[in-house]
């Protein structure tokens, strides 16, 4: 018998508890300047939410279906702290319980049942984040520290960026070391030098990071910035569970971060609402160069991330992996120990 020769096919379609969400953790879900009196619907893994400010401009979140009918509650009207349904007015207070049926007769008890899920919401960073769990928020882990947002010196923009993929996907891409030599080779990546440094992993509670330093070839509004003869890089990329990921680039004085949210969608789409953040050139008139360089990044990464066989498999074994994955594998160790704590 002749063995062989042909390498073995990596079975990605098992089933993967990285298509559920962890619980027990902050979730960013919006930009706190797209959140206003008019609601808001958002999809969170197949889950419908609603989100709203209050009278005193408190952000409200609270299931997005109504409980008569399932009408998307982003539909309807808000008075004071309370939303009402578009369909048949319904009305809930921000604890989500039904005070009102317009239709009922007076006297007519409203039912225990009619009531929606609240969710505990804190705003940070320009951002809202939804506490998503069973436990009391304050006995699980924080929303992650960034002290450049609104540390003098620095200017941050935002803005959101739809991918093709399923978030553990994109973030194993937002701190993958090893890629930009092929899906950025037109930008900023170097082709000829593909080969990783190794590099420290540093873990912290339910985070890790590591960086490299690296050969500059500057792309984009970098090119004019850093001129004919630019110092080295260092990259850094840092995760935090479940869904943030961050990434520091340094050149010389220069530096910048990327403080990334990634909102699972689906199984097929995330969404990130990104922060930029830099020390450099801090007038106004370059905010749109510097949102265009993002997204541009984003789109090559997204076409490598839709190509990709669906959620990365809990089994660490199912795909082959390299010495430069070491920090993706932290990330994957972090969600299974959370999956055996029952966090799922």
């Amino acid at each position: 018998m002749v063995a062989s020769t042909q390498p073995p096919q990596i079975d990605t379609s098992q089933t993967t508890s990285q298509t559920k969400i962890l619980k027990n953790f902050w979730y960013g879900i919006e930009h706190s300047a797209s959140v206003s009196t008019k609601p808001k619907s958002i999809t969170f893994m197949g889950h419908d939410l609603v989100l709203y400010r209050g009278s005193n401009g408190q952000a409200i979140a609270l299931d997005g279906r109504c409980v008569h009918r399932g009408t998307d509650l982003g539909a309807g009207w808000v008075e004071g702290d309370c939303i009402h349904c578009p369909y048949h007015g319904w009305k809930y207070e921000s604890n989500g319980a039904c005070s009102l049926i317009p239709a009922n007769q007076p006297g007519v008890v409203i039912p225990r049942r009619a009531k929606l899920q609240s969710y505990p919401v804190q705003e940070k960073y320009g951002l809202i984040w939804l506490f998503w769990g069973d436990l009391p928020p304050e006995e699980c882990p924080s929303i992650p520290i960034l002290p450049e947002f609104d540390q003098a010196g620095w200017r941050s923009i935002h803005g959101d960026f739809n991918w093709e993929g399923h978030y553990s996907r994109v973030i194993a891409n937002t701190i993958d070391m090893a890629h930009a030599p092929f899906v950025h080779a037109s930008a900023f990546g170097r082709k000829d030098s593909p080969a990783v440094q190794a590099y420290k992993l540093e873990s912290g509670a339910w985070s890790a990071s590591g960086f490299i330093t690296f050969e500059t070839k500057p792309a984009y509004s970098l090119k004019f910035i850093l001129g004919n003869d630019p110092p080295d890089g260092i990259f850094r990329a840092t995760f935090y569970m479940p869904n943030v990921s961050r990434v520091d680039l340094q050149f010389g004085r220069f530096q910048f971060v990327l403080f990334l949210v990634h909102l699972p969608v689906s199984d097929r789409q995330t969404i990130t609402k990104w922060l930029h953040i830099r020390n450099f050139i801090l007038t106004p008139l370059v905010d749109g160069f510097m949102r265009r360089d993002v997204v541009k990044t984003f789109v090559q990464d997204n076409q490598a991330v839709k190509i990709q066989a669906g959620a990365a498999p809990d089994d660490l074994t199912v795909e082959i992996h390299a010495p430069s994955d070491a920090l993706e594998l932290a990330y994957r160790k972090f969600y299974n120990q959370a999956v055996e704590m029952g966090w799922v």
